[in-house]
């Protein structure tokens, strides 16, 4: 990995300790039968006492999907007391301030970034967020991808990944939120 992430033990221990990221454990882990869009949404709906399986979505959890589709399909889903919104960030401290609220047991986050600013190559990729460690500026992404496993990165380096252009739909990646009423 690049340097822009962090898998240090100390400050992965502290992160698993968020409020969200408590949640989150175990965390699934995207396989044949869901690729990241629609495990992530798996992890979420775990993280709120609706365990729907590792493909929550209809019909197939092996397609990619945009910020909006994942979003849309989420929202069919969602306990009442849940709403979902897309979120396209203008700068890096309107991410802070959604990063600041993914500490709070009310709110849950997925990220749909592009692996290449994080990583130095890699395309899209959707995981969720278990929160923030405000003073090290480092967001934790749970990444489903088994082979990357949780990590650390600070919220510049994230904006310029969730700053880029999907090329599913041509709109700019972000976050979904998940907001309990």
């Amino acid at each position: 990995m690049l340097r822009s992430t962090s898998q240090q033990p100390r400050l992965l221990e502290q992160a698993w300790r968020l409020p969200a990221a408590k949640t989150y454990a175990p965390l699934l882990s995207q396989s044949a039968l869901s690729i990241c869009g629609p495990t992530s949404a798996a992890n979420v709906f775990r993280s709120i006492g609706d365990d729907r399986g590792k493909n929550p979505f209809r019909p197939f959890g092996l397609r990619a999907m945009s910020l909006d589709q994942l979003a849309e399909e989420s929202a069919e889903l969602l306990p009442p007391a849940w709403r979902v919104s897309v979120v396209r960030l203008p700068n890096v401290e309107a991410l802070r301030d959604e990063l600041r609220a993914s500490n709070q047991p009310t709110h849950r986050y997925i990220a749909n970034f592009s692996r290449k600013p994080i990583f130095g190559h890699g395309g899209g990729h959707h995981s969720p967020l278990g929160g923030y460690l405000e003073a090290e500026d480092l967001a934790f992404v749970l990444d489903v991808n088994a082979s990357y496993g949780p990590w650390l990165v600070g919220a510049e380096v994230l904006f310029d990944a969730l700053n880029t252009t999907d090329r599913g739909d041509g709109r700019t990646r972000g976050l979904v939120r998940f907001e309990r009423r």
